[in-house]
């Protein structure tokens, strides 16, 4: 709810692969928790004049796509679509560069939300709706995460420096939390 911002009147359409968790947690567990409709379009392969028309054509509100895709639709001429239902954009899986989100709400009018997680996890930090979001920023934890960066110590590092991201599992774990594989 607080990064995808999915509501019961929302239609979310994920591009993501079924191979990847984003397609379960961005098609089916996300938008069955918000009561939101899923919509689904097979294309055998990535075309950004389908990916616009669709977006244009059909009440899509919220859009999630890899940052590939969105570096191949900014290249991609959007300026004969209209954009009329969509409202919210969100990205994950490989980090996404300033001038495609830039770009992106220049041709649309929306901005794009990008998150961080892994399959174990889920989403842990994103640039979430109502946030400023600042370029080349992963934004802020998402509840019920604790997120710090630390150093190979486990001591927290000042801000602006590299490190570790640590989730806080004491004293509760997190329930979303990946606890072990089998």
């Amino acid at each position: 709810r607080r990064w995808m911002n999915l509501t019961p009147s929302d239609i979310m359409w994920n591009t993501s692969d079924t191979g990847w968790v984003k397609a379960a947690w961005g098609s089916v567990f996300a938008p069955w928790i918000c009561g939101s409709c899923v919509f689904v379009h097979h294309m055998p392969q990535f075309k950004p004049a389908i990916i616009a028309e669709t977006l244009s054509r059909y009440p899509i509100t919220t859009f999630c796509t890899a940052p590939t895709a969105y570096r191949m639709l900014v290249q991609h001429d959007l300026s004969s679509y209209k954009f009329m239902s969509l409202k919210h954009c969100v990205s994950g899986g490989e980090p996404l560069n300033p001038e495609v989100m830039t770009k992106w709400k220049i041709q649309t009018g929306v901005d794009i939300h990008e998150g961080y997680g892994q399959t174990e996890t889920v989403t842990i930090c994103a640039n979430m709706k109502g946030m400023e979001i600042k370029p080349g920023s992963l934004g802020k934890a998402v509840p019920p995460y604790d997120v710090q960066i630390v150093d190979d110590h486990g001591a927290v590092v000042p801000a602006g420096e590299e490190g570790n991201i640590a989730i806080r599992v004491q004293p509760t774990r997190p329930f979303c939390l990946f606890s072990e594989y089998l």
